[in-house]
């Protein structure tokens, strides 16, 4: 029985045209957080364990692919009954890009502002829109506390749906410290905390009543009533009473936000939570009203480098869901531009095959994309592939053109054919 040529669920192979489309979109993430002044990284894809768990991933550290110990060591795992793995997957760009920061930061600049465009796996249910493997577009400011880095931040993401020409969006702003207070003035003990941000951040996912409901198991009723007044209202209004200064840090990121850009939409929304353990002050969410969760997010993240033994440092950052992204533009009928070969040479015969190989890389020389059917055929199935590769221009060079040192240039979008000499190859069509 052959073995299926399926990709493992939530994962895929991408066709060459769909390829294509999010690699111009990825250019043009890249061009836009380019001109904000982001330098590019890379990191690996495994991390040791103790990079991705302890500290940071919150729920997401229960989805970890993880790899085997090798060896002997994965023997005398075994036999001891201890942990099998020493490494995993990353699940976000941001615990790597911390660890990068501590092992290099005597070679960067401070404040650092990076960006990284790179696949992440979790193990979690694939879905519409949801895959095990996928891309998040990251960028991120280290070693600035100013609230102008989130303004940077947020305003770069935009500036990329702008360029897209993505409509609608919203960003909804809120502040993990007040969420802190807000929490210990409405009575959540400490170690309880947590759970109730996890509880929180499922308000778009889960109807309120549950919400309140597993509050009221977690904290007791009266503090769930607390926590409903200062967190799952609609309105801001009494979040100036918990914390006059980090309200007025919301508002000012909000107020630069608007000012360099016209057309944004903030909210400040008191149940945003993010999910991650790692934030400590600011934290954002993009929406749009096509897609029912966010197009991407972040925050701010200032203890996260302590875990690699560096002291206190403000960092902050960013990403665009790039899966969701690509889904949002297919049902806003984006379309990219066919980019195939500008011109396809057909191969009448072996005998002319040196003339077609000595044509194609003098135009290559000449900056062009050349696509060469590779040995002679039915010109038939020569122009069925050169339809299949949207090529715009055909050449073709047979015995009657060869003798008058001519060769024919047929236009695939309009069928015209015309004659030109080999000697005026760089007067061949724009």
């Amino acid at each position: 029985m052959p073995i299926s040529s399926t990709p493992p669920s939530g994962f895929r192979d991408f066709l060459p045209r769909n390829l294509e489309l999010r690699q111009k979109i990825s250019q043009t993430i890249s061009g836009v957080y380019r001109s904000f002044g982001f330098e590019p990284v890379e990191t690996s894809a495994l991390e040791n364990l103790e990079v991705l768990t302890g500290k940071g991933g919150g729920e997401n550290e229960k989805l970890i692919f993880k790899a085997l110990k090798r060896g002997e060591k994965l023997v005398e795992a075994l036999e001891k009954n201890e942990e099998l793995s020493d490494m995993g997957l990353r699940f976000d760009l941001t615990l790597p890009l911390a660890r990068f920061y501590a092992a290099n930061q005597s070679l960067l600049p401070r404040p650092f502002k990076a960006f990284h465009i790179a696949p992440v796996w979790r193990a979690e249910r694939a879905q519409k829109g949801r895959y095990r493997e996928f891309t998040q577009c990251d960028l991120d400011i280290v070693g600035s506390d100013s609230w102008a880095a989130e303004v940077e931040i947020i305003s770069a993401i935009l500036e990329v749906f702008d360029a897209l020409k993505i409509e609608e969006i919203t960003v909804l702003l809120n502040d993990r410290s007040l969420v802190d207070q807000a929490l210990s003035i409405a009575g959540v003990p400490e170690e309880k905390r947590t759970a109730a941000c996890i509880l929180i951040d499922k308000l778009d996912k889960v109807p309120r009543e549950k919400i309140v409901e597993e509050l009221s198991l977690l904290a007791g009723e009266q503090a769930s009533k607390a926590v409903q007044a200062l967190l799952l209202g609609d309105s801001e209004n009494r979040y100036a009473e918990v914390s006059a200064s980090s309200y007025a840090r919301l508002k000012d990121i909000s107020s630069g936000i608007s000012r360099f850009n016209k057309n944004a939409r903030i909210q400040i929304t008191p149940s945003l939570m993010r999910g991650f353990d790692y934030y400590t002050g600011p934290v954002f969410e993009f929406r749009h009203p096509k897609l029912s969760g966010s197009l991407g997010g972040g925050g701010r993240y200032d203890r996260l480098l302590e875990k690699f033994g560096i002291p206190t440092i403000s960092a902050c950052g960013g990403s665009i869901g790039f899966e969701r992204l690509i889904l949002l533009l297919e049902e806003l009928g984006y379309q990219k531009e066919d980019s195939g070969p500008k011109f396809f040479i057909a191969v009448f015969s072996d005998e002319m095959l040196p003339r077609c190989l000595q044509i194609a890389f003098e135009l290559r020389a000449l900056g062009q994309t050349v696509d060469l059917y590779p040995g002679p055929a039915k010109l038939k199935n020569q122009f069925k592939y050169a339809d299949q590769k949207r090529a715009r221009y055909a050449l073709i060079i047979g015995p009657d053109e060869a003798k008058q040192n001519q060769i024919r240039i047929k236009d695939l979008k309009t069928g015209i054919e015309k004659l030109a000499d080999f000697d005026s190859l760089a007067n061949l069509p724009d």
